[in-house]
């Protein structure tokens, strides 16, 4: 079984020139996967081209691929980091990061209280288990899909947000049913009980999140239900009709038909090209 949405997970120290002291050597560079990490101890900076953040214990640092970055240990620091791949982490984690990857020229970061930060680093204690695991199964992919969507709900909640980043009328409804379809694409959800909720008529949902999405609501809800259905292929051994109905298919013909129609060949076909291609 491929390894999933994580390329890696590392437990670190700063490189320093006197660790007795404390001085961390600067580190600057970018990279082709995502970072997310936590900072068990210490403290120091991280900075972008446009920031200079000041980190301690407990915070959070959110690190969108390709942004060239770096840090600089102050005092001797711990901390636990996670590589992963965007665009193949589960649904509704996508939608957590939907605020930060509209600005993936900056740092993110958080700063977690004392009872989150140990949930925190439990679960990604968890998580760093399940993936180094040798004998993972359905359940492995399920704990660290919870593992991580976890510390995102717990980075989600406690993100520094600036002006600029706050959204105001049509953007916010449509970050609202953004969050509402990731939440709940894999149940019967229907536009037009969505449009309710917000008080409008379906026909303006449908207009305003084309416009600011690119596709209508409905077609977006299969295209996620059908990213889902893929990473679940390729990244776990559960059987077709069972992710079909996991991923809110309310019959696995229609299944079949959309993904066929969207990918160009059947579930069990890009199952076997997918798997075999990833390895472990």
């Amino acid at each position: 079984m491929a390894r999933g949405f994580i390329t890696s997970i590392e437990r670190f120290k700063p490189h320093t020139f006197q660790a007795e002291q404390g001085e961390g050597l600067f580190m600057s560079h970018s990279h082709e996967y995502d970072e997310l990490t936590l900072i068990l101890g210490g403290g120091g900076y991280y900075s972008s081209y446009e920031q200079n953040i000041k980190v301690s214990a407990g915070d959070l640092i959110l690190i969108p691929s390709g942004l060239h970055h770096g840090f600089v240990c102050t005092e001797p620091w711990t901390g636990l980091s996670v590589h992963f791949l965007y665009a193949k982490v589960p649904a509704f984690c996508q939608y957590l990061f939907l605020s930060a990857y509209q600005k993936p020229h900056r740092l993110w970061s958080a700063h977690l209280d004392e009872g989150d930060r140990q949930w925190a680093e439990m679960s990604l204690t968890r998580l760093e288990r399940e993936w180094h695991s040798e004998e993972r199964g359905d359940y492995s992919y399920d704990l660290m899909r919870i593992a991580f969507e976890t510390v995102l709900l717990l980075f989600h909640r406690n993100v520094t947000v600036t002006p600029d980043t706050e959204a105001h009328g049509d953007k916010r409804i449509v970050q609202e049913v953004l969050k509402e379809i990731h939440r709940n694409y894999n149940t019967p959800i229907t536009i037009h009980d969505i449009a309710a909720r917000h008080y409008l008529s379906e026909s303006i949902l449908r207009k305003r999140f084309s416009e600011a999405v690119g596709v209508s609501p409905k077609q977006y809800v299969i295209n996620l239900r059908i990213e889902e259905a893929k990473r679940l292929l390729s990244q776990t051994g559960k059987a077709i009709e069972f992710i079909s109905s996991e991923v809110g298919f309310t019959s696995s013909s229609r299944f079949y038909e959309q993904f066929v129609k969207s990918v160009g060949v059947t579930p069990l076909e890009w199952r076997k090209q997918n798997q075999q291609s990833a390895g472990r």
